[in-house]
């Protein structure tokens, strides 16, 4: 049998053994990226991303939001990895959401829409999720994948999911009338999302928004 001391030694010539990974092996729960929150940062994004400061005011909103979401899960015991605009490395997460809101040279020609790659449950994540945001949003919606950002958005790169990954745009906000009901509603949106979540991780429901 070893001293105490020798197997003190022997620990440390063969290194301490590598934690156990949480969340069986998942760096997260869920991932929610609050997009173009940091921008422009050119320190440490690509120049094609780095000045990208999406619609007039959605730097603003979709903080609010993800922020609001993430306390919201959290206080219910799911781990979030909370990210803005960059991701400096590949995630493994249950699930991933990246919050949008739109934008129009012309104002009023586009509403909420969602994106997501072809992988896993996303397009039946997204689905679920447009059924459970009309419950309240009066405006309607895209069609999936209705733009290339849409389709290829660079986060997707940046996720590995079990579930799903799905890119979220609230609505436009160079509408008026969209753009009021979306600064109104920024607790429902957060309320609808973590619903959303847990309803896709198999959770017990947060309390349904109303």
């Amino acid at each position: 049998m070893k001293s105490p001391l020798a197997a003190l030694v022997l620990a440390c010539l063969l290194g301490a053994p590598a934690a156990a990974a949480p969340n069986g092996g998942y760096d997260a729960d869920v991932l929610i990226q609050a997009g173009h929150q940091g921008r422009p940062d050119c320190a440490v994004e690509p120049a094609a991303l780095c000045n990208n400061t999406g619609a007039t005011g959605e730097i603003r909103m979709t903080p609010i939001v993800a922020d609001a979401t993430a306390a919201i899960l959290r206080a219910k015991g799911i781990s979030v990895i909370r990210k803005p605009a960059h991701l400096e490395r590949t995630y493994r997460v249950r699930d991933a959401v990246f919050l949008h809101f739109d934008g129009s040279g012309t104002p009023c020609a586009s509403r909420a829409s969602v994106g997501y790659p072809a992988a896993a449950n996303s397009a039946a994540a997204a689905r679920e999720w447009k059924a459970l945001y009309a419950r309240r949003w009066p405006f309607g919606f895209e069609g999936d994948n209705f733009t290339d950002g849409l389709r290829n958005y660079y986060g997707y790169k940046h996720v590995r999911v079990e579930d799903a990954a799905v890119l979220i745009e609230f609505g436009e906000l160079t509408c008026p009338a969209q753009a009021a009901w979306l600064d109104q509603h920024t607790h429902w949106e957060a309320e609808a999302l973590a619903d959303f979540i847990v309803r896709r991780l198999h959770r017990s429901e947060v309390r349904a928004p109303r």
